[in-house]
């Protein structure tokens, strides 16, 4: 079985589909097979030149498909991401992934939109991006604190890295990306399996409180 991640969350613009490429990207990095599927109607699938899979999600019939055949795969990563501003899609992905995550960035607004979308996605974790290796500003970081005095443990503590070529990401291909594209990448990537790793262990322990009571 592979794993399903899905990079959701109702608001736009914050950077679900740039954080999803470079998870996989990052996952093939690190020699890991990955799939990036897009969901949002409105967007083409750009699969020249990629080193991971791009698969076309964004009919309902395609994506289960393309969930159903990730069940049967013997390792990897699926990244499902999310289109914004559909919460009923939102949350019925949350119930079918492996990990849920919700980029946010550092405004009121993001905040606001990432806390609503985590009271319907109680098991979800909240990721903040920022430009790589600049510093969180002090009124974001409380804000982001008070993100994670709300929601405690669903905050990712370290920040996703984004740089300007991220934008080649988006890009028709993807042949040879820039080292600070791949660095991001391996960052990110290294970001998602340290909390997925830490969601099955949460997991085996409440299944193991669950068989002991």
């Amino acid at each position: 079985m592979s794993n399903i991640v899905y990079v959701g969350g109702q608001k736009g613009g914050t950077t679900k589909t740039t954080t999803s490429h470079l998870i996989c990207l990052g996952a093939i990095l690190r020699k890991q097979p990955a799939a990036y599927v897009l969901t949002y109607p409105h967007r083409r699938i750009k699969a020249e030149g990629r080193p991971y899979g791009a698969l076309d999600g964004r009919d309902g019939n395609g994506l289960a498909q393309i969930i159903t055949a990730s069940h049967s795969m013997g390792n990897g990563w699926l990244i499902v991401d999310g289109g914004g501003n559909w919460p009923a899609f939102d949350q019925a992905m949350a119930e079918q992934a492996h990990l849920t995550i919700l980029p946010f960035r550092a405004s009121e607004e993001d905040l606001e939109a990432v806390a609503r979308d985590m009271e319907t996605m109680p098991h979800a974790l909240a990721a903040f991006g920022m430009v790589h290796e600049q510093a969180c500003p002090g009124a974001a970081q409380r804000l982001i604190d008070g993100l994670s005095k709300a929601f405690p443990g669903l905050v990712i503590d370290t920040p996703v890295w984004f740089v300007n070529s991220t934008a080649e990401l988006l890009g028709a291909s993807l042949e040879n990306p820039s080292t600070a594209v791949r660095n991001a990448a391996r960052h990110t990537f290294g970001i998602l399996t340290t909390a997925f790793e830490l969601r099955a262990e949460l997991a085996d322990e409440a299944t193991s409180a669950a068989h002991a009571g």
